[in-house]
């Protein structure tokens, strides 16, 4: 668990946001950032499940993801969406992104992206005497976005909410019931500042809850509250170079109600993230190399437990993040991509010696995603299927002929029309 927040916390910045630091391309979608190195500084339409803005450069577009496989010539996939966004008239346009809880990335098509309901109140509520109905897993997000543009800069605004319910009612009984509901709001800028100087920033607000409601007593819930914050500044110094400032912040906490005869609220685990990076674009032609250094701070408190631990912190000071990547058309219908992905984290961690005292421990970590990646890019006219390559297809050699091996690790695909 503590191990999946401090990774969280490094994800976020990875695919915190997406710049608007070269012409956009309407092609690409997570593969394509995956093949180039984990990449948050190139322009891709997965940057609309970010910040909504995107849509006005990505009108009259489908996309989504067909995602990783679930096991050789299994259905299903892993991290699969869709979306689709429409131009209304020059100044607006409206789409929708439908996803799962496999959903990659913070934004608020993400369910539940921290584990309040399937961790939170499942673990909580088991713990209590007569409490055998859980809630049930969010797994079906539909989010609406549209934009709307004025002068040289575009505003963006997308809402999402998902919600289950499972009831039980004994023949003669009461009823028991649990619930589980997320609403997500985020709101996105792409201003045009000056003739050099470019603007991308996106807030998003994510409420995941769930709610138990036993036959008798009162009723247990547990809410959280994640705010995120994603700025981008883009300066053209060069024909060829762009420099990429980057801030990245995210924030959670929630509390737990736990009900019965009385009840009792205790504050959750909180997770906060603070990135900065700085990147370059250098665009020749059709070739782009894109990446930088990034630091970032993941905090992750557990509140005191009075009589039994204090508050006890465990934080990752993340130097260097690195993230480089190149892109260049092999043929007019093939893209070549190769990407580098580095992650050094001091890792400080606090664990309860008694009631009032901690222990403390540091030690250097390496979070993934670390080391070499590979990408490929198909053009069909207006479709387009970018996949992440399995480098070890490329090991194989003329083993792949007849070979058992996936070929591709992670695929997504779009349409512009």
């Amino acid at each position: 668990m503590l191990r999946r927040y401090l990774s969280i916390g490094i994800l976020v910045f990875l695919f915190g946001s997406l710049v608007y630091a070269q012409d956009v391309q309407r092609t690409g979608g997570f593969a394509r950032l995956l093949g180039m190195g984990y990449n948050p500084y190139v322009v891709d339409p997965y940057g609309m499940t970010v910040n909504p803005a995107w849509g006005s450069a990505y009108d009259n577009f489908l996309f989504g993801d067909l995602g990783s496989t679930t096991g050789e010539f299994e259905p299903g996939g892993v991290g699969q969406f869709a979306s689709a966004n429409f131009r209304l008239n020059d100044q607006l346009t409206l789409g929708g992104i439908l996803s799962r809880n496999d959903f990659n990335g913070m934004a608020i098509a993400a369910l539940d992206p921290l584990g309040v309901v399937g961790l939170g109140v499942v673990n909580t509520l088991n713990d209590l005497p007569g409490v055998t109905l859980p809630a049930i897993n969010l797994n079906n997000n539909f989010e609406l976005m549209g934009t709307f543009k004025f002068g040289n800069s575009v505003l963006g605004l997308g809402v999402a909410y998902a919600s289950t319910t499972n009831e039980e009612t004994p023949a003669g009984g009461s009823t028991t019931s649990s619930s589980a509901s997320q609403i997500g709001v985020n709101v996105g800028l792409l201003a045009n500042l000056s003739g050099n100087f470019k603007l991308d920033a996106g807030v998003s607000l994510v409420m995941p809850s769930a709610t138990h409601t036993p036959a008798t007593g009162n009723e247990s819930k547990v809410s959280q509250t994640i705010i995120g914050a994603n700025i981008r500044g883009f300066y053209k110094a060069f024909q060829k170079v762009t420099f990429v400032p980057v801030i990245v912040f995210l924030n959670s906490s929630g509390t737990i109600d736990v009900g019965g005869a009385t009840t009792t609220s205790v504050d959750m685990r909180s997770l906060m993230v603070i990135g900065v990076g700085a990147g370059i674009n250098y665009k020749v032609g059709d070739f782009l190399l894109a990446g930088g250094p990034a630091f970032a701070l993941t905090t992750f408190k557990t509140p005191e437990v009075t009589n039994v631990s204090p508050e006890l912190k465990t934080s990752a000071l993340s130097f260097p993040i690195w993230n480089l990547g190149a892109e260049w058309m092999l043929t007019e219908w093939l893209v070549g991509r190769l990407g580098y992905t580095a992650v050094t984290s001091k890792v400080t961690t606090e664990t309860a010696a008694t009631a009032t005292t901690i222990n403390e421990a540091v030690a250097t970590s390496f979070f993934g995603p670390n080391g070499a990646t590979v990408g490929v890019g198909f053009r069909l006219g207006d479709f387009s299927l970018d996949a992440t390559v399995n480098e070890d297809v490329l090991r194989q050699g003329l083993n792949n002929i007849g070979g058992g091996g996936a070929t591709f690790a992670y695929l997504s695909t779009s349409y512009a029309f």
